[in-house]
């Protein structure tokens, strides 16, 4: 009786022996092909990268050219009336909507851009500041990387009553 345990138990440690075996060699392999691609796709990698640096350095040099922001100067005719508060709010809301209006020229290149065609965009607009409203005209446009507007603000509706 004694040497059938004994036989079983070592059938069973060897079958423990063989399994722990087989399964070392099978993640053996899959360790092999992971690490096999993992390569690949740092190579793969690395290539995209390259790639990307290109072409960023290439769009670098497309937008070196190019109108990438506004800067706006308002100016009132007159500031009779208005307060602090009233002339930068007035100032900020300028600002604001002839960004807004201005904005589709952003990343076009400075040569292409018609310098009569900012003034076509802003002049004669209106813009609304503390009830009253103001009429934009342009009276200097530089067209450059940083693009810079200067307009005159003048009061065409006053909600104060005299």
């Amino acid at each position: 009786m004694r040497s059938k345990i004994f036989k079983t138990l070592s059938l069973l440690i060897l079958g423990i022996i063989f399994g722990a075996a087989s399964t070392n060699i099978y993640m053996g392999m899959q360790l092999d092909y992971l690490s096999l691609t993992n390569k690949s796709l740092q190579e793969s990698l690395a290539e995209a990268e390259r790639q990307l640096q290109s072409l960023k350095e290439s769009t670098e040099i497309k937008n070196r050219y190019s109108i990438t922001s506004f800067d706006i100067f308002p100016l009132l005719d007159s500031r009779e009336g208005l307060t602090d508060y009233d002339q930068l709010t007035l100032e900020y809301e300028v600002d604001k909507k002839v960004k807004e209006w201005l904005t589709p020229l952003i990343g076009k290149n400075i040569s292409e851009v018609d310098a009569l065609l900012v003034p076509r965009i802003v002049d004669s607009r209106d813009v609304e500041a503390n009830g009253n409203t103001y009429r934009l005209r342009t009276y200097l446009v530089v067209i450059n990387k940083k693009t810079s507007v200067y307009i005159k603000a003048s009061l065409i509706k006053s909600s104060k009553k005299e």
